[in-house]
């Protein structure tokens, strides 16, 4: 009994090594990352080419009115403004009453004039005499020419004083000269209110500009000097309006470095006809200039920042993505420009690219 069941322990080893022998190892299949993918989000695409590399400069200035078309208004007699009607950045029309002035002078002149009537009217009355005498054979040709010649010389002189009152607008209802606007357009400066003493040296007592252009005056400093030229393109930028560009062209730049700043000024005439710019508004204006070589140039926005590598999502014929590391070479303003890693006609994704990149790199991890 002992013996049978040892021979069945035996056959039972000698099975279980046999069905040991038999079996097949399982194989491990190694996975390689993918490096597309499809996706079902939608994607806008960007077809690079060749293009000029180009050096983009940022220029600070300021909006400035149009010097050709100001009118600088200066009293030419003393006096004291009695009352305006006016606030700086009004727009006037030609001819509207600004400003009334009471002045002594002025009060001489409208004196004078009263003289001068009364006397025209005594001359007058004289000279009629003198005809009648002279008709009547009682009177001399020498006293006729010399009451003649004394209504004449009295009319020249009512006439200047006129011109005089006329050309400073005097008022004879309210006693006063009144200031009106020599042209239409906008108060750019203000330097006078009800009150204010007037001297015939003083400096302007108001600006008027027609604001329809203005000058944008931008600072160049030295080391920009080889990169602005006259007849440049500028693209103008304000915090006024965020979001919002404006074109226009360097017109002249000035060859003596203003003495305060140390740069020189460069200008750009613009049109403003929805009157943005207003005077004395800060601004940043870009030049580019092109270079002499080319490059493979992509908006700046497609780049993606990843492991300290710079990459750009490719769109392939098949319409799947691959990530692509690439050299940049140039980076200005909002293009860039690369050494390698793409050819011309590739397509490179520009919207929705970092969230798209993500999803690649989790779907080749996979």
């Amino acid at each position: 009994m002992l013996n049978s069941s040892r021979s069945l322990l035996a056959f039972a080893v000698i099975t279980l090594a046999l069905s040991g022998c038999n079996s097949t190892p399982e194989e491990v299949v190694e996975q390689k990352p993918k490096t597309t993918t499809e996706t079902a989000r939608p994607v806008d695409t960007y077809t690079v080419e060749m293009e000029p590399v180009t050096q983009s400069i940022r220029l600070n200035g300021q909006i400035e009115y149009n010097p050709n078309q100001v009118v600088h208004y200066a009293s030419l007699v003393n006096g004291i403004i009695t009352k305006t009607y006016f606030s700086l950045g009004d727009k006037v029309a030609k001819g509207q009453v600004l400003a009334e002035l009471r002045s002594s002078e002025l009060t001489d002149l409208s004196s004078q004039s009263k003289t001068l009537e009364s006397q025209l009217n005594v001359a007058k009355r004289k000279l009629t005499i003198s005809e009648s005498m002279f008709e009547d054979r009682i009177g001399s040709e020498k006293d006729l020419v010399e009451a003649q010649s004394e209504v004449a010389i009295l009319k020249a002189e009512i006439d200047k004083v006129q011109s005089n009152l006329s050309f400073y607008n005097a008022s004879s209802e309210k006693g006063v000269f009144q200031i009106l606007a020599p042209v239409g357009g906008y108060v750019v400066e203000n330097n006078i209110s009800a009150g204010t003493q007037i001297s015939g040296s003083d400096s302007d007592l108001f600006t008027i500009s027609n604001l329809s252009d203005v000058w944008v005056t931008t600072n160049v400093y030295a080391v920009d000097l080889p990169f602005v030229q006259k007849g440049m393109k500028a693209t103008i930028k304000s915090k006024a309006y965020p979001g919002e560009q404006f074109e226009g062209v360097i017109s002249e730049i000035s060859q003596v470095f203003d003495p305060n700043e140390r740069v020189l000024k460069a200008r750009i005439l613009m049109t403003n006809k929805e009157l943005k710019f207003k005077p004395g508004l800060t601004i940043e204006a870009v030049v580019k200039k092109n270079m002499s070589e080319t490059a493979i140039g992509v908006p700046a926005k497609a780049l993606i920042f990843h492991n300290n590598e710079n990459y750009l999502l490719i769109q392939k014929p098949d319409q799947s993505l691959e990530p692509r590391k690439v050299t940049v070479d140039v980076k200005d303003n909002d293009r860039v420009f690369l050494k390698n890693g793409i050819s011309a006609g590739e397509k490179v994704v520009i919207n929705n690219q970092l969230l798209l990149f993500s999803e690649t790199l989790n779907s080749s991890d996979k």
